[in-house]
């Protein structure tokens, strides 16, 4: 078996021509989906789920069928997706999500998508959950101006919530204030955000804008709109049926204001579907037939590909090729490099030290050479993985020393898994078992070397991306 070589590095110095190099300044929307498995929309193969709006933005657009979050839990994957660089890059190394009232966790001076628009004279907004902290030294009185907060990182305008719906103050946040100290009606959340959404597209239509559309769907507590009623899936397909009905209302804006064709529209996830035997919500929908994340392994949370891999769908029309479908491998991190492609910005060094340009992968019509090498991804457990090509490496011998602020009782719990989990590292080719039934780790024995070797210079050396230090 030959050795896994290091070419890879190679692939993110070359500049690729293709049609984003002719335009500029196009409005940007990402809808980022909470919870949301590969599997669980109609264009993904899901049958009975009602997602027209979304299955007619990947008509329109490419769909991705290896597109990643670099954590299988929230707030590792919105801070890659935001900054361009992996969460456990900064001081919290244990995968998991931050509390409720945590200090903002990106640091002030670190560039941002929202940043990145904004030095390029985009208006920039966040609707929807934002779950990076806020405050200098974590929220003690949510009656206080919450700052620094998504505002101090680019946004020109904030309005959702700090973290879960369960979580404080269970009020929505209004820039820096809470808006209003009665407690909001959760069945009625996705429905005032889409409606703050559009309200700001239209006030905003005259210049470029950069949006960030992060709504609470399928994320617990599973409470749809009262209108959405009779999925045979309960109530997690009837909430799927509002979030898909939210992106129309976004799409149909875009429509009426005539800016479709100049606006890139991405809908992806912040990581897998649950799928957890406790989850009455999710279980009654895989009982009833639904899977959640496809036929890939695991969900939320793990190390498995359903924990990772995402719907990623983007439409550009007239320079995205319409209907089409792409296996290259891509992560959320890549969208900082990429975006400052597309908008002729440069990305400052010592930022987005995990993002790849994969603008090629959006435009290509034959798909060449992979755009992203090598990818990292972290469990909510900490647990490593790597892939290079159709080879992932699951890290779980010789792993570094368990580093987290939690609890004493949450830092017991997560040892105790360390201990009596599995405990010799794992090789998988996604080509010929996607779904991760075969540990060929025994056979490929060079193969694992390098990659694991690969996985720890790639932790040491502070960066993923060749030029950004």
């Amino acid at each position: 078996m030959k050795k896994i070589g290091f070419l890879f590095v190679l692939f993110s110095s070359i500049v690729f021509s293709h049609a984003a190099d002719t335009y500029s300044k196009p409005n940007i929307v990402i809808l980022l989906a909470d919870d949301f498995g590969w599997g669980s929309l109609g264009c993904y193969g899901a049958v009975g789920v009602k997602t027209p709006n979304i299955d007619k933005l990947a008509k329109e657009g490419r769909k991705f069928t290896q597109a990643y979050a670099p954590g299988s839990v929230c707030s590792p994957s919105r801070y890659g997706l935001m900054t361009g660089r992996y969460y456990w890059r900064t001081s919290i190394k244990d995968g998991e999500v931050l509390a409720p009232n945590s200090p903002l966790h990106i640091e002030r001076n670190r560039l941002t998508l929202a940043s990145l628009a904004k030095s390029q004279g985009y208006a920039t907004a966040i609707i929807g959950k934002w779950h990076l902290g806020m405050t200098k030294g974590g929220v003690t009185d949510w009656k206080k101006p919450l700052s620094p907060g998504p505002l101090q990182v680019g946004f020109d305008h904030y309005f959702g919530m700090a973290a879960n719906v369960s979580n404080p103050p269970r009020s929505f946040i209004d820039d820096e204030e809470i808006s209003d100290y009665t407690p909001w009606k959760p069945d009625h959340i996705m429905e005032t955000l889409v409606k703050k959404t559009t309200q700001w597209i239209e006030a905003n239509k005259d210049h470029p804008f950069f949006l960030y559309y992060a709504p609470n769907a399928v994320h617990e507590p599973v409470v749809p709109n009262p209108k959405f009623r009779g999925s045979p899936y309960g109530s997690y397909g009837d909430f799927i049926d509002e979030l898909d009905s939210s992106v129309g209302q976004i799409l149909a804006t875009l429509d009426k204001l005539n800016l479709s064709n100049d606006t890139i529209v991405i809908f992806t996830s912040d990581n897998g579907g649950v799928i957890d035997e406790t989850n009455k919500n999710s279980q009654t929908a895989i009982k009833a037939g639904l899977a959640i994340n496809g036929p890939l392994k695991g969900g939320k949370h793990t190390e498995w590909e359903g924990g990772f891999r995402e719907p990623f769908i983007i439409r550009w029309p007239g320079k995205v090729p319409a209907g089409t479908l792409s296996n290259q491998v891509i992560c959320l991190t890549d969208m900082a490099a990429s975006i400052a492609h597309i908008i002729h910005a440069t990305l400052p060094k010592n930022n987005a030290e995990d993002s790849f340009d994969v603008t090629r992968a959006f435009f290509e019509t034959t798909q060449g050479v992979a755009v992203h090498n090598p990818l990292i991804l972290q469990a909510a457990d900490a647990t490593y993985c790597i892939r290079v090509g159709n080879w992932k490496f699951i890290e779980r011998a010789n792993v570094p020393a368990y580093d987290s602020s939690r609890t004493k009782l949450t830092i017991a719990a997560a040892k105790l898994k360390q201990q009596i989990g599995p405990q010799n590292d794992e090789l998988y080719n996604l080509k010929d078992d996607p779904y991760e039934t075969n540990n060929v780790i025994a056979q490929n024995q060079s193969v694992a070397r390098d990659l694991k070797l690969m996985l720890i210079n790639s932790r040491d050396s502070g960066y993923t991306r060749l030029g950004s230090k």
